[in-house]
């Protein structure tokens, strides 16, 4: 939907094709240029760091790297795009040609099938939290058909697009070659509503539902004090929280960078050519549409700690692969003298306990350690 819905009647190009001065066209393709960087090198840290590690390969997280996989679309598709109509106009296109018209129409399909995706997953994130915190048993079944899940996402998002590789086209005008959709501005509309309805509204009305009753859930819990009980389900609680507050940030960010170019294609759309939009206006609300899949890296680093550690320990390894392996060291050394085996990224005691009683265990093993010189200095033998 992004960047392609845009009709090519006559009044709408001759408003929106205005030229920029060379100095705000550099400004623009150097915003683009940092942020198809930021694209591709936070998506990949998100894929690496779930891929690397057995352990964060939960349902919630297999699903953040399908978004993360379907966000490198954009960097490699739309961006570029983006770029070459900075400098030479709104739709335009630099490949004649048979091979130029079967890549307007794979690059418009492309990059609009990471839209579709993303929504999706955020989609069946938000299923899979509610069955987490309503029904935690039934949320284990649910991570053996994950794949399958994601498999269907990129089948109906494919389905959803298909249109476009009829109604993509290429045309020269006046010895300039534009990328365009050859849809009547009846169709075009018909097809915007439908994609608004299946990739916008309903997603943000099933999203909102569900997590409105999660927070009513665990309102609810924390009100009658179940999490007080047992400390294992103390525990699954706190995961769940920390978990449901990045997928909500996750959304937020998503339909608070997609909705300002939902309101420009609209008015774009529906005024048929009457209104006539700021070019700047278009860059930014487009741009932040790009800027959502870079968004996410930060979002992850912010509120999750096991992203945080594994994009530490890849980036160490890159930039100063020395402290990478001294830190590997000290660890093992530790380890042996204590008797400890690894608990995912901690040192705990083999003692048969989970992960979070061990974890308590060790506090009180580094406790007595730093309590022990003491009565050595005093005379005390333990």
């Amino acid at each position: 939907m992004a960047n392609n819905t845009t009709d090519t009647n006559e009044q709408g190009m001759s408003c929106i094709l205005t030229e920029d001065p060379m100095e705000a066209k550099i400004c623009k393709a150097l915003a683009y240029s940092l942020l198809l960087v930021f694209s591709l090198l936070g998506n990949t840290l998100i894929i690496m760091v779930v891929c690397r590690d057995d352990k964060m390969k939960t349902t919630t997280n297999l699903l953040i790297v399908n978004m993360a996989v379907s966000d490198l679309l954009v960097p490699i598709f739309a961006m570029p795009r983006a770029n070459v109509e900075i400098f030479y106009g709104n739709l335009r296109w630099l490949i004649d040609g048979a091979f130029g018209e079967a890549l307007c129409k794979l690059t418009a399909f492309f990059q609009d099938i990471s839209t579709a995706v993303s929504v999706q997953s955020l989609v069946v994130i938000s299923v899979e939290r509610f069955y987490a915190v309503w029904f935690p048993l039934k949320a284990i079944r649910i991570k053996p058909r994950v794949k399958y899940v994601i498999l269907l996402i990129w089948f109906t998002s494919s389905l959803i697009h298909v249109p476009y590789l009829y109604g993509f086209r290429i045309a020269t005008f006046s010895g300039e070659t534009y990328c365009y959709v050859a849809w009547s501005r009846p169709v075009t509309k018909i097809v915007f509503l439908l994609l608004i309805i299946i990739i916008y509204i309903i997603p943000l009305g099933v999203i909102t539902t569900l997590y409105s009753l999660i927070v009513q859930k665990l309102r609810r819990q924390s009100f009658y004090g179940v999490r007080n009980l047992v400390i294992h389900f103390s525990q699954r609680e706190k995961r769940n929280r920390n978990v449901l507050k990045m997928s909500l940030a996750i959304i937020v960010v998503f339909f608070l960078s997609m909705s300002p170019f939902v309101v420009y294609l609209s008015i774009d759309i529906f005024s048929d050519g009457r209104a006539c939009l700021s070019k700047n206006f278009r860059f930014i609300t487009q741009y932040l549409v790009h800027c959502n899949g870079a968004l996410n890296f930060f979002t992850y680093f912010t509120f999750n700690q096991s992203y945080r550690r594994g994009f530490s320990r890849i980036l160490s390894r890159v930039f100063c692969p020395c402290f990478s392996v001294f830190g590997r060291r000290k660890e093992v050394d530790l380890s042996h003298h204590l008797g400890l085996e690894s608990c995912g990224s901690h040192a705990t005691v083999n003692t048969g306990l989970d992960c979070d009683s061990k974890n308590i265990v060790l506090t009180r093993v580094f406790s007595l350690e730093k309590i022990e010189p003491k009565f050595v200095e005093n005379g005390r033998t333990s």
